[in-house]
């Protein structure tokens, strides 16, 4: 099975949505890690429901707005889901544009690629700064709710960010502190 559909199932495992909900929330919680292009969330959502792993749960009907099909995950969608958070993978590979550019950097002008760095580490510190906002929410919803909570699931994700930020922003200022 493909990975976006471990990502619809993940996320419809936490409560029913929309296709659009889901769009949003691919944006917004998995965003920073995990990317799915809008044309391949409705085809996946219609093919997983022909499997049995989705259902169509109700119709929202506006007055003033287009029909909403709500859909959430069965349980033979949630068994999928298990099964595969249990596997073994393999070792994430990384693709890093910058990182390539970083091998070529001895082909250029130091004092340049050392303002293309300081870019580069600002943005960084851009996402850092809205990891840690994220947690800061994140952590008074959990403070608010009791049991089992997906959220404290998705607050580790997000420490992750904040680690993965951190380490690329020494890195550039280790790049940096090499070029002068």
């Amino acid at each position: 099975m493909s990975s976006i559909r471990y990502a619809l199932l993940s996320l419809l495992a936490r409560e029913p949505l929309s296709g659009y909900d889901i769009k949003l929330q691919m944006n917004n919680r998995l965003g920073p890690f995990w990317k799915a292009g809008s044309n391949q969330v409705y085809p996946e959502m219609a093919k997983m429901e022909a499997e049995g792993l989705i259902e169509l749960q109700a119709v929202e009907q506006n007055t003033y707005r287009p029909a909403r099909k709500v859909y959430e995950i069965t349980e033979a969608g949630r068994d999928v889901l298990r099964k595969w958070t249990l596997e073994a993978g393999e070792l994430e590979k990384v693709r890093d544009d910058f990182l390539l550019k970083v091998y070529n950097s001895w082909m250029v002008d130091p004092v340049t690629m050392s303002k293309r760095i300081e870019e580069i580490k600002k943005q960084h510190e851009e996402r850092l700064a809205a990891y840690e906002e994220k947690i800061a929410e994140l952590n008074r919803l959990v403070d608010q709710a009791n049991g089992n909570n997906p959220l404290l699931s998705s607050i580790s994700v997000v420490e992750f960010g904040v680690q993965y930020e951190r380490l690329y922003i020494e890195w550039c200022d280790q790049l940096i502190s090499k070029s002068k």
